[in-house]
């Protein structure tokens, strides 16, 4: 399995209980997520803990993202698995000024000989942070 870690964040205009708001909305998801990698809302929980995603990275593998726990208003804990990916994640909102910092932090592995020796070339991570700043990005125009 090899190790990919990451931490990316934004701060947004908006207050943290409006971004709060978006973020705990997992089947408003595709409203403002990227088409790449393509998400797909599996299960929506009440409280949110529970609810599953499907994210499919371009020429990758589809993995899930399930909400393990929750600390509303400043942390979403998931973790992922199937497909290649095993491990968590978590996205933690705090105030910045007037507006709000959003972090996600990925702590997860990956199986295959491929990822293997792409890992020996490329770091994962930063890897891993392109697609996340599009995420991001998203997420911040959609707060506009």
């Amino acid at each position: 399995m090899t190790p990919i870690q990451a931490v990316d964040e934004i701060v947004v205009a908006a207050p943290p209980a409006r971004a709060w708001k978006l973020l705990a909305d997992i089947a408003g998801m595709p409203g403002w997520w990227p088409s790449n990698p393509r998400l797909r809302v599996l299960r929506v929980e009440p409280g949110i803990i529970g609810s599953e995603v499907e994210i499919k990275p371009f020429g990758g593998k589809p993995f899930r993202s399930r909400v393990v726990s929750v600390e509303e208003p400043s942390r979403i804990r998931m973790e992922y698995f199937g497909g290649f990916i095993s491990g968590r994640g978590e996205r933690r909102l705090e105030p910045a000024g007037s507006g709000t910092r959003i972090r996600y932090e990925l702590d997860v592995h990956a199986a295959g000989r491929l990822v293997a020796r792409i890992a020996r070339i490329i770091p994962l991570g930063p890897l891993h942070s392109k697609p996340m700043q599009a995420v991001l990005r998203n997420l911040r125009n959609a707060l506009r």
